[in-house]
Formats: C-alpha cells, sequence, structure tokens
C-alpha cells in the first residue's frame, strides 16, 4: 500500500510537470515567430538560434527524466541507517522540520511564480504584442526549469530532510520521492519564472522606476519558496541555494540569448570536411 501511495504522489508531480510542458508547447505552436508589431522590441527568435536552443533542452529532458527514473524508494535499513552527525554543519539543523502543509504552501507558491510571466502578456500591452517571442522564450525556460534538478536528483541519492525526523510517518519516507532531494526543483522553478519576469521586464522598460522594485519583489517571491522548501523538510539549504543559482542563470540566460544582436548562433565547416556550432556575443 505505501508503495502504491508513493508511486501515485510521483506519477501526479510528473502530471503537473508534464502540463506545464505541455501548455507552454501549445502556446509555442499557436504563437510561435510572428511577426513583431514593435517597432523596437528588445527580443529577436529565429528556427536558427532557437532549434539549437530548443533541440539541446529536449534532449536534456529525456536524459534527466531517465536518471530520475533510476531512484528506488528509500529501503527500511537505509533509513535505520541515517544519522544526522553525517550532514555537514550547514544543512544539519534542517532535519528538525517535517510539516506537510507547509510542503503543500510551497506548491502553491511556486504555481504563482510560474504563473507570474504570463501577467506581463495579459497586464501590459506593449509586451502583449510580442507575445510570440515571450511565448518561446518562456517555454524553453520552463522546460529547462523542469528538467535540469532532475541531473541532480538522478546522480546524488541524497535523502530529504524529514526522512531524519523522527515525527515522520513511515508512510512519508516510503516514497521515491526521499531520494530526490538534491537539488530543488521547487527552487528552480520560482528563481526560473521569477528572474524571467524581472528580466522582460527590465529590458522593455530599461529607464523605468519600477524596474528595481519589480526586482526586488520577484527575488522575494522566489526566495518565500525557497524557504518554504526549507521549512517544510523537504530541502536542505544547499539544495535550496543551487536551485536558486540554476533557476537565475536560467530565467536570466534564456531572454539573454533572445535579445537583438547579443548572441549569434552559426554552423560552420571546418578543415576536415566536418562542421562545427559557433557562438558568438558581444563584450558589454
Amino acid at each position: 500500500m505505501n508503495t502504491l501511495s508513493s508511486n501515485v504522489c510521483t506519477l501526479s508531480q510528473r502530471a503537473l510537470s508534464l502540463r506545464i510542458i505541455l501548455s507552454s508547447f501549445c502556446v509555442l505552436v499557436l504563437f510561435a515567430f510572428p511577426i513583431s508589431l514593435i517597432a523596437q522590441s528588445p527580443y529577436e527568435v529565429s528556427w536558427r538560434k532557437d532549434s539549437w536552443i530548443m533541440s539541446a533542452s529536449l534532449g536534456l529532458s529525456f536524459i534527466g527524466a531517465a536518471l530520475d527514473d533510476s531512484i528506488h524508494i528509500l529501503s527500511d535499513q537505509e533509513h535505520l541507517g541515517l544519522r544526522k552527525e553525517d550532514i555537514n554543519i550547514i544543512d544539519r539543523w534542517t532535519t528538525n522540520f517535517s510539516s506537510k502543509s507547509i510542503s503543500s504552501i510551497s506548491d502553491y507558491g511556486v504555481g504563482l511564480c510560474i504563473a507570474s510571466p504570463l501577467g506581463l502578456i495579459i497586464f501590459d500591452s506593449t509586451i502583449r504584442k510580442d507575445f510570440g517571442k515571450i511565448s518561446t522564450m518562456y517555454f524553453e525556460t520552463v522546460l529547462l526549469a523542469t528538467f535540469l534538478p532532475s541531473y541532480g536528483k538522478g546522480t546524488v541519492d541524497r535523502v530529504r530532510p524529514y526522512a531524519y525526523n523522527p515525527s515522520t510517518a513511515p508512510s512519508e519516507w516510503q516514497s521515491n520521492e526521499t531520494k530526490r532531494s538534491f537539488f530543488s526543483g521547487h527552487t528552480t522553478w520560482a528563481f526560473s519564472s521569477m528572474t524571467f519576469f524581472a528580466t522582460v521586464y527590465s529590458d522593455y522598460y530599461p529607464n523605468s522606476p519600477y524596474k528595481s522594485t519589480v526586482w526586488i519583489a520577484s527575488m522575494s517571491a522566489a526566495s518565500t519558496v525557497g524557504l518554504l522548501r526549507i521549512f517544510s523538510g523537504a530541502h536542505f539549504p544547499t539544495d535550496v541555494l543551487l536551485g536558486a543559482a540554476v533557476g537565475g542563470a536560467i530565467g536570466y540566460g534564456i531572454p539573454y540569448l533572445h535579445r537583438v544582436s547579443s548572441v549569434s548562433v552559426g554552423v560552420l565547416p571546418t578543415f576536415d570536411g566536418g562542421v562545427q556550432l559557433s557562438l558568438a556575443m558581444p563584450l558589454r
């Protein structure tokens, strides 16, 4: 029964990821690569550039999903062998937390973060005219944020903090999710979405007096999700810090790659008859 419950939990979480990706994909198919109605859009999309980004993202997603599927349920013997003293001093204190209610709040929080970039399109008429470009960029962002944490989870069998807590019921730690502590997918999602939001806003309105406020609010929202993951007992601080770094890099990097004349991607022939991928960007 415990095994069945854990499998159902895993399937529901993967279904959530799949719904997010499919929703973004539908947006991409319907609206990708339109002719921009903005005279001076800060972004550009092209099949030459985005085909490489999309291919790399999809390739990473398949490998990440395979690694994630290789994780097994924490056995009774492994659980008995867990010792708080084996955890580094930075992370050890979080073994005192185990809260399903806080974890549920973090689920809602990350959902709001993921949905926040849609507000740029819904409430800003200027950005809405670039709907296809923004949706393409956000699809790539969500795809990377969804599957990059799987590389950590699939290669590092790190047990979540709540498994060390004696108050955690066996039905909680006897789950496929228990060994998926490193690194935080919720935090990666939150920071990638909120960094994307703030970056896009800043690129459209570089002289806006609200730019600092947008950045502070965005990072505060993402940080709140990370803290909730710690206080729920789902992640160690180092899991959250790495998730924040990876998510922030994705959320800033994807818009940067699409800035007008920021990056040039192409294929060049080599002297031995092969080809090589070229990547050029200006130094600022």
